[in-house]
């Protein structure tokens, strides 16, 4: 057995049962600091403690919250596209145009410390979780969830708040949250003892050391994805679907719905579902003068970066050195969701 496929079977059919669990379970109240800038404090981050010396294929569960993370052993990559990934892109979309793909180039060598990532997205009842313990705050005047939020009428947000307290919606327990800004998903994550992917950790957990242009190789399958298939259904909008996939899901899907394609150190839905917050300040030249060691991205910037595709993208969108850039308050888009990472500390 190979080990994509050891790590697309066994754990993948327990995950929501081990959330959900972990969301009913009572968890010890995390102390808030109180912020200098005038803005409501945030939740400090924890210390917790991975397993000592893991191994690749290895997985552990974060206490906070049940999420079950997969371990990603220090190593090198090339980020971003070579012009061969970006010419493959370009026959998948044939409207495509070159200069579209500049700011995902050059490609260049990056050496990481390994790291914790979560196996999934963070899920509507983790999430609820979290806000109840702490309530919905703002940051520089931005909620960090906005339930009830919606576009044209049509509500899309899966959490909502009755008498004070924020529960999921009937049957959306397990699925990722969406409507959260770039604040929340920073504050769910310290919350927990981590933060949000660096960028390059976030591409190197889907991609891995050989650099595949999708999280389970180099060829495109929309069995393996949840993204603009044939179920998809905001044609009227002039959008066109891939009629040669349905997989049932006409916007999101449920976590770990495609345990095939799981990417070579066992994470899931790196491409597609949605949209993956991650720590790093856009700068759409930042790839040409990176540092090499675990880059941390550009010091300051308007807007942040998501990552991976979404169930509202075609095909040629859900590719893993693909760029969004997004502002922090992004918060009443339904495409986009986050997962945490756990630093290896000395």
């Amino acid at each position: 057995m190979n080990t994509r496929t050891l790590f697309s079977r066994g754990l993948v059919f327990i995950l929501p049962l081990l959330l959900l669990e972990a969301y009913k379970t009572p968890q010890p109240e995390v102390k808030v600091n109180p912020t200098t800038t005038g803005h409501t404090s945030t939740p400090s981050s924890v210390t917790i403690t991975p397993p000592a010396n893991p191994s690749y294929g290895e997985t552990w569960i974060r206490p906070t919250d049940g999420m079950i993370m997969v371990y990603v052993p220090a190593g090198q990559f090339e980020l971003g596209y070579s012009d061969t990934q970006v010419e493959e892109i370009l026959r998948m979309y044939s409207d495509g145009q070159r200069e579209w793909y500049e700011d995902e180039q050059p490609a260049h060598a990056v050496v990481l410390d390994a790291f914790w990532i979560d196996q999934t997205e963070v899920i509507n009842a983790q999430f609820c979780k979290f806000l109840n313990q702490h309530g919905n705050q703002r940051e520089e005047g931005i909620s960090w969830l906005e339930p009830g939020a919606g576009h044209g009428g049509k509500v899309y947000g899966l959490i909502q708040e009755i008498d004070g307290v924020f529960l999921p919606k009937t049957g959306y327990e397990d699925y990722p949250v969406i409507e959260v800004s770039w604040y929340g998903a920073a504050a769910y994550c310290a919350w927990v003892g981590g933060r949000l992917p660096t960028e390059a950790e976030w591409e190197y957990a889907a991609r891995g050391p050989d650099g595949s242009l999708y999280p389970w190789g180099n060829t495109f399958d929309g069995k393996l994805v949840n993204y603009r298939d044939a179920s998809f259904t905001f044609t009227s909008r002039g959008f066109e679907k891939d009629t040669a996939y349905n997989d049932g899901h006409a916007s999101w899907a449920p976590v770990g719905s495609y345990p095939d394609g799981a990417s070579w150190c066992g994470a899931l839905d790196l491409a597609g579902n949605v949209w993956e917050w991650v720590n790093d300040w856009f700068d759409r030249d930042y790839y040409a003068h990176s540092p090499v060691e675990n880059p941390q991205g550009p010091v300051s910037g308007t807007i942040r970066i998501a990552r991976g595709g979404s169930w509202y993208d075609p095909r040629w969108q859900v590719c893993s050195g693909g760029r969004k850039g997004l502002t922090p308050s992004s918060y009443r888009i339904h495409w986009v969701g986050f997962r945490c990472v756990v630093p290896i500390r000395p």
